[in-house]
């Protein structure tokens, strides 16, 4: 069954579409200004935030029909989002993104959920759902002066739904095309002393295809399952003891014939734990103290038998990870004008991997910092923000990152921003110690025998240094109630150096006029150059090195504007310049274009009446590359669809289709995103 059939059924099933809106509530044009809490610590009007920062609500995550996190940021100025077989989901902001971007920091509830090892973030492995999100703060810009060298492209903090917000229970089912089915429930209750929430979701998508031709030559089929329980108590009135416990695993079917034996068909699992205690005092008007503990933990596990000339063994990306973190924070309100944030923290990185860390066992990193921002209102109209962020990690020199901003209410609910600072990225556990090496184990081709070190890939010989930031941004936020209008917008420059790439180079340059430079660090003992023994090809490797900079400048507008008569309007538009100055010429050309000098959304959601229900949301991405193992990445327009009919308070019944207008591809030439239509069916008791 097509989508114009999926279309024409459910309108049948909900009947004629009434010609005028049903009456929106004043509250959408006449609310106050969002507060936001991920730009300083400290909650604040978005017209006082020191940074830019975009919220996602649940409203708008329904309308757009997205049933992934990663689709959420295609609504997020100046983000690129794409996706591929053999890694998943990639999101970046403002370019400089490969196949495991680590420039950009996620929290789940104000704590870090980033890949110990590598630094990045697996997005489809999260251990939420997206009906778990009450919203998502988006700050478009360095933030290491409240959240330290990892926040360095920006900070996305998914806020999820609190203990005793929803109380008593509901379900969502979802079918659809592409093998996509999705099963959630959720049962939670609130009490005086005591609330509880758990959320449970099965999902399963096959988001691409193996058809044997351009474009469609990779397979994959993921298959996930989450848990989410939460529990609050308050033993008094001042204080609240909660804890979280998240946990996701899932199986991806993979391969393809893009690769052919060096990537067959074969199952990638993972599994992982999330669990989150606090403790949080109100002990004044603004003002609490806090302690919270986070434990993150990730297992990979993938293998597949490689063919190499004579030569057949399995060959496995198996990795363990584990983070740990502590933290205390004071929020204080001096007066109505100063109000201030200070804490320390603790943290624990911890890694094991035969193939990625060959020969050394689980590896340790360990890091504390110490954090302070300041609000001051000096004058009713002027707002000075001074922050910044002390750490020491294991592998760089201490690292201070501060901020200073300072707001003007050029009117009631307009202000202009001008802020500057600086901010470093500290190297991930990999890019500080890898030794990736691959161990035989078939049967013994001499000189080839079980256990032999045949094949290098990523090393690092523990030179890499922190990649270091400075950046400047003047930006205006405002609300115009009268018309249903918000609007943010900003300028920015960010300036970056010693970024760490990744340099190929030949391990043991044994063939005449090679093309690639020696490696600098000397080969593991007992290695054997497979491919120079039965390829007659470059032994070749790749290490890590802080090779130059590169300068961002751009411009990002984000427009909410909501009418009664035409619905609501969500739009972003991005432009993006990046100038690389990094030593490799090759690396040089690929920075420069991994961003898309013109990127936009537009997301159109209308209530009608009788309870129907429409979305439309419209997703241009200009021309760019991918770094790393992607390609270019030609110009795409995405067309989503989304139409519902509400029944009862909380029940509804929708379709989404995805892709409308057809394909395109992403992130490889070989991967290619087809068109996808799927209903879904929410009832809540």
């Amino acid at each position: 069954m097509n989508y114009k059939q999926w279309v024409y059924l459910l309108a049948l099933a909900l009947g004629p579409v009434p010609a005028v809106a049903a009456e929106l509530s004043e509250d959408l044009f006449l609310g106050d200004m969002a507060t936001v809490l991920t730009a300083s610590r400290i909650e604040q009007s978005a017209l006082d935030a020191p940074a830019p920062v975009t919220v996602i609500d649940r409203a708008t995550i329904r309308a757009s029909g997205f049933s992934e996190l990663q689709d959420v940021m295609r609504l997020v100025p100046g983000f690129q989002v794409a996706d591929w077989p053999r890694g998943g989901a990639v999101v970046t902001n403002h370019g400089l993104g490969d196949s495991l971007p680590r420039r950009l920091l996620l929290l789940i509830d104000g704590f870090s959920m980033l890949d110990a090892a590598f630094g990045t973030i697996h997005w489809e492995d999260l251990p939420i759902h997206v009906e778990d999100i009450e919203r998502i703060e988006v700050v478009r810009g360095p933030n290491q002066a409240s959240y330290g060298a990892k926040a360095y492209q920006g900070v996305v903090n998914i806020i999820t739904r609190r203990a005793g917000e929803d109380s008593g229970g509901g379900a969502v089912l979802a079918y659809g095309e592409h093998d996509f089915n999705n099963l959630y429930v959720h049962q939670g209750e609130h009490g005086d002393r005591f609330d509880w929430r758990i959320g449970a979701s099965s999902r399963q998508v096959g988001n691409f295809r193996d058809l044997a031709k351009g474009g469609y030559e990779y397979d994959e089929r993921l298959r996930r399952r989450t848990l989410n329980a939460q529990v609050a108590w308050r033993p008094s009135g001042a204080d609240e003891l909660r804890a979280v416990l998240g946990y996701s695993d899932g199986e991806d079917a993979v391969g393809g014939t893009f690769d052919g034996a060096a990537y067959p068909d074969h199952e990638r699992r993972n599994k992982n734990l999330y669990l989150q205690l606090g403790w949080r005092r109100d002990y004044a008007p603004g003002s609490e103290l806090s302690v919270q503990y986070s434990h993150y933990q990730r297992e990979e596990r993938e293998s597949y038998v490689y063919l190499y000339g004579p030569l057949s063994s399995p060959v496995d990306y198996d990795i363990d990870t584990w983070r740990d973190d502590v933290e205390f924070q004071q929020i204080h309100a001096f007066s109505d004008a100063l109000k201030g944030v200070w804490g320390v923290g603790l943290r624990q990185d911890q890694a094991e991997s035969e193939r990625y860390l060959n020969g050394l066992g689980r590896v340790e990193a360990r890091q504390w910092q110490a954090f302070g921002n300041l609000d001051w209102r000096f004058a009713p109209d002027w707002l000075l923000h001074a922050g910044g962020m002390l750490e020491d990690y294991d592998s760089t020199d201490r690292m201070f990152s501060p901020r200073l901003a300072l707001n003007y209410a050029i009117r009631p609910r307009q202000s202009v921003r001008v802020s500057a600072g600086r901010g470093y990225r500290a190297p991930s556990l990999l890019e500080s110690e890898a030794h990736e090496a691959f161990v035989y184990k078939g049967a013994g081709v001499p000189p080839v025998g079980y256990g032999s070190l045949v094949d290098l890939g990523i090393w690092a010989d523990g030179t890499v240094k922190q990649e270091q930031l400075s950046f400047f941004e003047l930006g205006y936020t405002g609300q115009f109630p009268d018309r249903g209008l918000k609007l943010d917008a900003r300028i920015f420059e960010e300036r970056h150096d010693d970024f760490i790439n990744s340099v190929v180079c030949a391990v043991s340059p044994q063939i005449p006029h090679s093309a690639q430079p020696p490696c600098v660090f000397a080969p593991p003992p007992g290695y054997l150059p497979v491919q120079q023994l039965f390829g007659h090809a470059d032994d070749k490797a790749y290490f890590f090195t802080n090779t130059g900079g590169n300068r961002v400048r751009g411009l990002d507008v984000a427009l909410d504007w909501q009418s009664a008569d035409l619905g609501r309007f969500l739009f972003s538009y991005a432009i993006t310049r990046i100038r690389s100055e990094v030593d490799d010429p090759n690396t040089r050309q690929d920075a420069a274009e991994s961003a898309p000098l013109h990127a936009a959304s537009l997301l159109w959601s209308r209530a009608f009446s009788h309870g129907m229900e429409a979305g439309l949301g419209l997703y241009f991405v200009g021309g760019m590359k991918w770094m790393g193992s992607g390609d270019d990445q030609p110009a795409y327009t995405r067309v989503d669809l989304r139409l519902a009919k509400k029944f009862g308070d909380q029940n509804e019944v929708a379709l989404t289709v995805r892709n409308l207008d057809g394909s395109h591809v992403e992130f490889r030439d070989s991967s290619n995103v087809e068109r996808q239509a799927f209903v879904t069916l929410r009832l809540g008791w």
